[in-house]
């Protein structure tokens, strides 16, 4: 009697394995057709062309402060005055590490706010089509590695759907 209740058991659960429907879709594909990502990732270059702008300036200062006090400063220079210009670039060296520190969280800190909802758009797009379709997973396709595959032959590619979801 067991055995027979094992054996339904294994069938049931290979018809159900077999009845499962499997979905793949390219995020980039998706993503990178979407205007509002054009539009956040043209503002994201355009704020970091201008913090490496603001980079570069600090560093030429910082060059230049460092030019004229090897040309001022020499054996003869009271030992005061050497160490607050000394003390000055080292402040503007000071100020320029921390602009980096800055920029690079201000950076990361933008760039997660203009993608997050374009992020959010897509997975709700994608779980749409898989309700729709009757999908048990949909996967990234681009997020395939050595110890995950695809085959894309059984898998349905919902790229499109997801697309006319979106409205692109």
């Amino acid at each position: 009697m067991k055995k027979i209740i094992t054996l339904a058991a294994i069938a049931v659960a290979a018809l159900t394995a077999s009845a499962q429907k499997f979905a793949h879709y390219d995020y980039a594909t998706v993503v990178q057709a979407l205007p509002e990502y054009k539009t956040a990732t043209a503002e994201l270059e355009a704020t970091g062309k201008q913090y490496q702008t603001d980079l570069e300036e600090m560093q030429k200062e910082i060059q230049t402060r460092y030019e004229k006090y090897q040309t001022e400063v020499n054996d003869q220079t009271p030992a005061n005055i050497r160490q607050r210009k000394e003390q000055e670039i080292m402040d503007l060296q000071q100020r320029f590490q921390q602009a980096q520190e800055d920029n690079a969280k201000a950076f990361q800190e933008l760039q997660s706010t203009k993608m997050q909802p374009i992020v959010a758009k897509v997975s709700d797009a994608v779980a749409a089509v898989a309700k729709e379709g009757g999908y048990v997973y949909v996967f990234d396709k681009s997020q395939s590695g050595p110890n995950f595959y695809i085959n894309e032959a059984i898998s349905e590619d919902v790229t499109a759907k997801i697309r006319t979801k979106l409205g692109i």
